[in-house]
């Protein structure tokens, strides 16, 4: 991770949405400063408003590395008695600094992008996250020794070289075996380098010993060695020195100081500041081809101190600490700005391309359906059934192409997520989205330790506080107020105890019956029982504190919620409980609630879900595309739903209904020094880009801008990052195109711009424009009325005096190319020119001191508001930073309007939604009821077992919900698709003949009367998801069937049983004579509900006394033994999907279904038999 410097105290939020904390710790800043209980000198806000910065020429370290320095201490102790003694003492010491490599993180970025292609005028450069690096070493001794605070030469240069000029030839290095990386350098110790007789190297003067110390380094020619580091005369000269010349390099380093507002990566501070070194060698210019460049962040240290190498030296070594390659395009091959122009044509909402989806449109039902499934941002997945079963599903992310309001049907907590299955019953495909999410969160939560150690104490907490609570509202029912007083009371009531000690003696008092002449006088009983009177309670009259009794169960839910909501408050400055909610800006009552909170809002703004969650399939955003999107509410619902169902240790997780209502509580909760609620992304985009590349921090604003000097009132943006090369995500709480939200714009960033040697660069000649500077106020600057009009338009010729670029180490005469343009010149005449361009390189200081020149000459002067004149630019010194001005390529920006935009039409709310109030808006859960895990016995809610689970029946489980469509035109015609198991069909003998004995043998019904000593008895029924009975769709669609089995009279028992068998008499619903469920069944089969212990398979088969054809559905166990202990079996509740039911045109019909029940040693053969009544409802009868 990169560490961005501040030159102050860092503001970094360790969070995914730093954007909005920093906001509101902001904003609650603002509110205590007016009301005076905070300071100004507090505000660690930024010293630069959004889109300024400020610009230094360097930032050297108060102590350089290299030299020696030495510490001098001195003492003097002082006696009454004796002289004062000196004490003096002296330490050598050196400053360790980076030599031979650079720490982890010194690259912020690069430009271009490493692999990445631009113009051969731009002059690449690098970014590094420590200010103080490149002049952290000495680069030039000779200039040490001179006063100069307005420059300082760095110890790092950054240069391009092309293949020819650094690819090394076998042999090159004497008897040496090296292997040249990707960028041409050879990785190799000090030591060894020394030991080359043909190379060079630069002298390391004031180092202590650096021949075991190991980099990467590059061998240059001498000849272009030499005019790298040479100055260049008025006639564009190489002038011979006997050493090489660095001071030219102080005009390619400088430190800007930025405001990150609306960037994805600095943004985690305030401001940044970083330190720029730029090549002062542009690309090649004759290539016809891409031409593949190496740029080396290089260390000059000790470099002035060498001499040129003669004659017997073939290279000179450089270390290199930092190396890329990038591709230089021919001319008239690349535009940023027709990039940035055409990203603004791409425009859609996140879904497949329109091509894809058309594709399937016909005249056929199901393709239609599957084009509909994919516009609305659907994929399909493959999905495998809990049974092993592979098919095929609709999927999708949390980020929809049209709004997905919140579905009535979600109000209930889940414990496993497949009730959150959604069956499109007209294609027959599961939507696996919410239950996938539902899984996901539990996932991500089982992995924090954290967040489960929090959410595991505060599930304590809220159970300890409610059921201690509850249970004395037990008692206190059981009998009176006085039956159970709280140390509160006895404290409360402490006055009137003490008052009533004095009569403790005396026996309780009683009301005459007239027969001892006092008539109705009250007289005292012999005994003093009033002290100790207590009438003893009957066995039935003690209360009953289990979790399952009436009274608990129903006041446990009232507790458990008043219990959340206290933890969920904030503490005051005393650090006692206020009454203010805890929302990430004050104390909080409860850590644990501190940790909980964060996480949980943290996965609202979906921090932390895998990428393939969030973008299901790569079609949806392709190259070079802007897309954005709403956030499903159900989708983070089911997220945060699954990850708190952690810590569950019971079927009815109240619990968790506590903690949702905490949620919502601080979705809700408007704090008085705060104008909004929290906010919570509803919207977003992704921008997939080379422009991302190239500029990591591409700076993202909403429009409408805040007026200036004003901070918006609402944090714009509340996510924004890097997801992965080339891919930005920004997520809003406002809906893209509204009055709040009308346009986003994209800025290059301040630090991540391009430099160019030109505005226009080739090899016949040079275009300057000399842009303006300023030394005044920004106010100042605007009496300037073209502040971006050029002073002056520089253009020269590789032969003219005075040049400000050198093309070649050998100058040309002028009129080889004085009377040729750009146009005229083509590439015959390049091949008489000899060695072409092979330097490409700044004339410096002459550029510098010629910018100086003009902007002294040229810019002017205004009146000022004192009537004086005052020059714009007012400066005698050539900078690093006044040149980095003048290099920097003209900054574009891309301005999306997104108001009465086509593509966004379905993220537009409906005038319903619009005139909603705010509290509908908010994004609270949904999913907060708490679920029922339905018992597998019956019993009353007052029994005196230890079952803390609610009572349910079956029919109350859990169901999949179903898109409830037309009935289709055509008719089905069975076919077995990948997913759907064939049925088998045998006779009873092929049955009773395989390895495991199953079938149905006679419909004798066995004695039903519950025996202890018995056989155990299994209680079935059949119904329809949110039914009691079956309940025929009233489309005539097929069916899902829900087969009770639940296990009595099975403890204590030794039978082990082998084999559960239902068999369903198949028929038509008239002309059989009797009363059938089905006529046939064609589906994709059985599967079980919970017990995963057991198969359900599903066959055809006959019964032998009637020869009555019908469906066979066999729950076998897994185990290897081939038999299961019956006590451990209390249900075989399973699921047979998609049955057509018969239609009778009675309301109401009767079928009867037949089981048989295999156990181990005593019914093999002749299995126990049995049978129960399924009814058939032809419509769903209304409830009282």
């Amino acid at each position: 991770m990169v560490v961005i410097f501040t030159g102050g105290k860092s503001t970094a939020i360790n969070s995914p949405r730093h954007l909005t904390i920093r906001h509101a710790r902001r904003t609650v800043f603002r509110s205590k400063l007016a009301l005076g209980l905070a300071s100004a000198e507090d505000d660690d806000g930024p010293d630069l408003a959004p889109g300024e910065e400020r610009l230094n020429s360097f930032w050297a370290p108060a102590l350089v590395a290299g030299p020696k320095y030495e510490i001098t201490a001195t003492q003097t102790v002082k006696a009454p008695s004796n002289d004062p003694l000196l004490l003096v003492s002296k330490q050598d010491f050196t400053v360790d600094a980076p030599q031979f490599s650079l720490p982890e993180g010194s690259i912020y970025s690069t430009y271009p992008p490493p692999a990445y292609p631009d113009d051969h005028r731009i002059l690449p450069h690098v970014v590094l996250s420590d200010p103080h690096l490149p002049w952290e070493r000495i680069g030039s001794p000779s200039t040490e020794k001179i006063p100069d605070n307005r420059n300082k030469v760095p110890w790092l240069v950054l240069l391009s070289f092309t293949q020819d000029e650094l690819k090394l030839q076998p042999g090159s290095l004497g008897s040496l075996d090296f292997k040249q990386t990707a960028t041409l350098s050879i990785k190799m110790t000090v030591g060894d380098l020394q030991q080359l007789s043909n190379v060079t190297t630069p002298s390391y003067k004031g180092v202590s010993d650096v021949t075991s110390k190991s980099g990467e380094f590059i061998f240059i020619k001498p000849d272009l060695f030499k005019s790298l580091f040479s100055k260049f005369d008025s006639e564009n000269n190489r002038v011979d020195a006997k050493t090489p010349y660095t001071q030219n390099y102080k005009f390619l380093s400088h430190v800007r100081k930025i405001n990150t507002t609306g960037m994805a990566v600095a943004g985690t501070e305030d401001v940044g500041i970083f330190s720029v070194v730029v090549s002062g060698r542009a690309g090649p210019m004759h290539n016809k081809s891409p031409a593949n460049v190496a740029v080396h962040l290089l260390s000059i240290e000790g470099v002035e101190d060498m001499e040129f190498p003669g004659p017997e030296k073939d290279f000179v070594s450089l270390c290199s600490l930092h190396s890329w390659n990038y591709t230089v395009m021919p001319p008239g091959m690349l535009n940023v700005f027709d990039t940035f122009t055409a990203l603004g044509k791409t425009l859609n909402v996140l879904r497949p391309p329109d091509e894809i989806i058309n594709s399937l449109r016909g005249s056929d039902r199901v393709p239609n359906r599957v084009a509909n499934r994919l516009q609305d941002g659907y994929s399909l997945v493959r999905y495998r059934l809990q049974t092993g079963e592979q098919t095929v599903a609709l999927f999708r992310g949390p980020f929809t192409p049209s709004i997905v309001p919140r579905f009535d049907q979600f109000d209930k907590c889940s414990n496993s997520g497949q009730d959150l299955q959604i069956l499109d019953q007209q294609i027959g495909i599961m939507d696996i989205t919410y239950s996938s999410a539902w899984q996901l969160g539990r996932v991500l939560a089982a992995g924090d330790q954290s967040f489960t150690a929090a959410l595991s104490r505060f599930r304590s907490a809220i159970h300890t506080a409610a059921i201690k609570a509850s249970k004395e509202e037990a008692i206190i029912q059981a009998g009176t107020r006085q039956s159970f007083r709280s140390r509160t009371d006895v404290l409360g009531d402490l006055r009137g105890t003490v008052k009533k000690l004095d009569q403790i003696h005396l026996p309780q008092q009683k009301v005459g019956d007239g027969n001892n002449g006092g008539g109705n006088e009250p007289t005292h009983s012999r005994v003093p029982d009033g002290r100790w009177y207590r009438r003893p309670l009957g066995r039935k009259e003690y209360p009953r504190l289990g979790l399952n009794q009436d009274v608990v169960r129903d006041k446990y839910l009232t507790f458990a919620i008043q219990a959340a909501l206290e933890l969920s408050m904030a503490k005051d400055q005393n650090g006692d409980k206020s009454d203010e909610v805890y929302d990430e800006t004050n104390s909080p009552v409860s850590t644990d609630w501190m940790v909980i909170l964060a996480w949980v809002m943290d996965r609202m703004f979906l921090a932390g879900v895998p990428a393939h969650y969030l973008l299901t399939d790569p079609s949806h955003l392709g190259p070079e595309s802007l897309r954005f999107f709403h956030i499903d509410p159900n989708w983070v619902d089911a997220l945060i739903d699954g990850a708190l169902s952690l810590g569950n240790h019971q079927g009815t997780d109240k619990d968790r209904q506590a903690i949702k209502c905490a949620i919502n509580r601080y979705v809700e909760y408007l704090p008085s020094n705060q104008p909004h609620h929290p906010q919570i992304p509803t919207y977003g985009f992704y921008l997939r880009s080379d422009l991302v590349t190239m500029f990591p921090d591409l700076k993202v604003t909403t429009l409408p801008e805040p007026p200036e000097g004003t901070r918006p009132e609402r944090a714009p943006l509340l996510r924004h990052e890097i997801v992965t090369d080339g891919v930005m995500l920004g997520l809003f709480d406002r809906v893209p195109g509204s009055d709040e939200f009308t346009g986003l714009k994209f800025t290059q960033p301040p630090h991540q711009q391009r430099f160019a040697a030109a505005d226009s660069l080739s090899a016949e000649r040079v275009i300057i424009n000399i842009r303006k500077q300023y030394t005044v106020s920004q106010e100042e600057r605007k009496n300037d009325q073209y502040p971006h009009r050029p002073l002056q338009k520089i253009e020269m010729r590789p032969g003219d005096h005075e040049n400000w670029f050198i093309w070649d180490s050998k100058p040309k005469p002028s009129s080889s190319r004085a009377s040729g343009s750009d146009e005229e010149s083509d590439g015959d005449e390049d091949d008489d020119l000899g060695p072409e361009n092979d330097l490409r390189i700044l004339r410096l200081p002459h550029y510098a001191d010629g910018q100086l020149a003009i902007l002294q000459e040229k810019m002017g002067t205004f009146v000022d508001e004192k009537g004086h004149d005052k020059k714009y630019f007012d400066d005698d010194t050539a900078t690093s930073a006044l040149v980095a001005m003048q290099l920097t390529d003209p900054i574009y920006y891309l301005q999306i309007n997104l108001q009465g935009n086509a593509s966004l039409k379905n993220l537009q709310p409906s005038t319903a939604e619009k005139e909603s109030p705010l509290e509908a808006k908010l994004r609270k859960l949904q999913l907060v009821k708490h679920t029922v895990v339905p018992n597998l016995t019956q019993g009353s809610g007052n029994d005196d077992s230890d079952n803390d689970e609610d009572t349910e029946t079956m029919e109350q489980s859990s169901h999949t919900m179903i898109y409830r469509t037309e009935p289709p035109p055509l008719i089905h015609v069975p076919t077995s698709a990948p997913h759907v198991r064939p049925m088998v069909t045998e006779t009873l003998e092929q049955a009773m003949s395989s390895p495991n004995p199953h079938g149905v043998l006679v419909p004798e019904v066995d004695n039903l009367a519950q025996d202890p000593a018995g056989a155990p008895i299994f209680q079935c029924n059949v119904y329809t998801p949110q039914e009691r009975e079956v309940v025929l769709d009233k489309y005539g669609m097929k069916q899902d069937l829900v087969f009770s089995v639940i296990v009595k009279n099975n403890k204590p028992s030794n039978y082990k049983l082998m084999e559960f068998d239902i068999a369903v008499p198949l028929g038509p619903a008239t002309g059989s004579g009797r009363n059938s469920l089905m006529e046939t069944y064609d589906g994709p089969g059985a599967t079980m509900l919970s017990n995963l212990r057991f198969n359900v398979l599903a066959s055809f088969t006959t019964m032998p006394a009637s020869n009555i054809r019908c469906l066979l559905l066999r729950l076998v166990p897994r185990s290897r033994k081939g038999y299961v202990s019956i006590e451990d079996v209390n249900e075989l509740g399973f699921i047979l999907s998609l049955a057509k039911i018969n239609e009778y045109e009675e309301d109401r019909k009767l079928a009867i279904l037949y089981t048989s029940a295999y156990y181990k040693y005593v019914h093999e053969t002749d299995p126990r038999t049995d049978q129960f009544t399924v009814v058939i409802q032809k419509q769903a009868q209304e409830s009282s």
